[in-house]
């Protein structure tokens, strides 16, 4: 199979982890370890453009030519959101068809099939020829990146279908943070369905264990993911139905820059970093990089008073996948260190330069929020409004109170230190309970 049908992503500015003696081994690297488990079996790979070895080696290739050595059968391929080769946009998958470069059936489950039902539990049928699903993706430990929720929903099915799970484990390179509220079920949605914060700190292997640990697994047959349900006993997978491959040589602290993009705007090493706290902009009219050259590392809004350090024009094709400003100059301020001088690691979690533009917008006459019952016309009123999609917002933050909170600050004067002060400390108990849940799923040595 060739590679290069994989490489879909603009990677060029990722940095790959050099081969060193202390050197990460990743739960792919250890076919002598997950070998032996897949004997006798029928696999699927929920794969991308990110699941590579550390050589470089894709995960396809690598377990179609591992078959042979230890009597295993890859017959399905399963794709997330951005597809199998990771070149659609946010909000898109593939559709389902057979893989070129190998034959194999894929199915997507992503997005809605022709009836519009959505597609993010693999139904019976397309279990049907599969003993265990491998789940090989690239997360960004942040609650609101689809990958481990579409891990969650497979996880779903395995349990239901009886059959087993495989997680080849990946840094998480935000994994030196917990951050955020902890999500509140009547925002549950596709991008938010586990009682976890925005940044959560746990590999993709350790939020596998949570979620067959803490009983999560209940959304296959209850669609509204009833949290009156969690942690009865049927709906915790057997412990010999998950099978977590764990890394060596890793810890929470250790940095880690990607050898492939994870999604098609998280292209550096400061994307990656700035995506917990920007992504949040997704929920307002300015624009977080989307459309430029440097998705994630900077926010703008067509009003030159916002000029900070950054100017840029965004793509007129942005609108066209929903976003505002398409075409537009817009003016505001870059996080790239070559602009800042603060490096990537230095870079954590942070409701900061929201509640920033917050200030700003409101300093400069713009009005901060519009209603619940205004957001299906969020297009029309990013040119007057800040918080154009509060429901949307109340799904990436997880709560309701984070817009209420910043209402009330500014009902009340407060400053934007103050603010940021008071929202944080109203997470701080649920964190609390979160961290000690945590430690039961913990793989790595952890200082959080």
């Amino acid at each position: 199979m060739s590679l290069s049908l994989l490489n879909g992503c603009n990677d060029s500015q990722i940095a790959s982890t050099a081969p060193t003696s202390n050197a990460i081994i990743l739960g792919i690297d250890q076919p002598d370890v997950y070998g032996p488990l897949l004997s006798g079996k029928r696999v699927g790979l929920m794969v991308n453009q990110s699941s590579i070895d550390s050589t470089g080696q894709h995960a396809i290739e690598k377990l179609i030519a591992l078959q042979a050595k230890y009597n295993f059968t890859v017959t399905t391929l399963f794709s997330v959101e951005h597809g199998l080769r990771g070149n659609e946009e946010a909000g898109f998958g593939d559709k389902d068809y057979i893989d070129p470069a190998t034959g194999l059936q894929v199915w997507s489950l992503y997005g809605n099939d022709a009836n519009g039902k959505r597609l993010a539990h693999p139904s019976e049928e397309k279990l049907a020829n599969v003993d265990v699903v491998i789940f090989d993706l690239q997360d960004v430990g942040v609650r609101f990146f689809t990958y481990t929720i579409s891990m969650h929903w497979m996880m779903e099915s395995i349990q239901a279908y009886g059959k087993e799970f495989m997680v080849f484990d990946r840094p998480n390179p935000n994994g030196d943070s917990i951050y955020g509220p902890l999500l509140e079920q009547e925002n549950v949605s596709n991008i938010g369905i586990a009682l976890v914060p925005m940044a959560h700190g746990l590999t993709s292997g350790e939020f596998a264990q949570m979620i067959a640990g803490q009983g999560w697994l209940n959304g296959i047959n209850n669609a509204d993911n009833r949290w009156d349900l969690f942690g009865l006993p049927e709906y915790r997978l057997p412990a010999d139905k998950l099978h977590v491959i764990a890394m060596k040589n890793y810890t929470h602290a250790t940095p880690y820059s990607l050898p492939k993009s994870p999604s098609p705007n998280l292209r550096t090493d400061t994307a990656i970093r700035m995506y917990p706290s920007l992504a949040l902009f997704e929920s307002t009219s300015v624009n977080m990089g989307r459309g430029s050259d440097y998705p994630h590392e900077q926010t703008g809004y067509p009003d030159s008073q916002f000029y900070i350090n950054t100017e840029y024009q965004i793509d007129p094709g942005l609108t066209a996948f929903g976003w505002p400003q398409g075409g537009q100059y817009v003016w505001g301020q870059s996080y790239r260190q070559e602009v800042t001088g603060i490096s990537p690691q230095q870079r954590k979690p942070s409701i900061q330069p929201f509640v920033q533009w917050w200030f700003n917008m409101e300093k400069y006459g713009y009005k901060t929020y519009v209603s619940y019952e205004q957001e299906s016309q969020y297009l029309q009123n990013a040119d007057r409004y800040y918080v154009i999609r509060p429901a949307w917002l109340a799904k990436l933050v997880g709560s309701k109170s984070f817009l209420e909170a910043l209402k009330d600050a500014s009902e009340n004067n407060l400053t934007e230190e103050e603010t940021i002060q008071q929202i944080e400390a109203g997470w701080q108990s649920g964190l609390q309970a979160y961290k000690v849940m945590r430690q039961k799923y913990i793989l790595y040595q952890d200082t959080i």
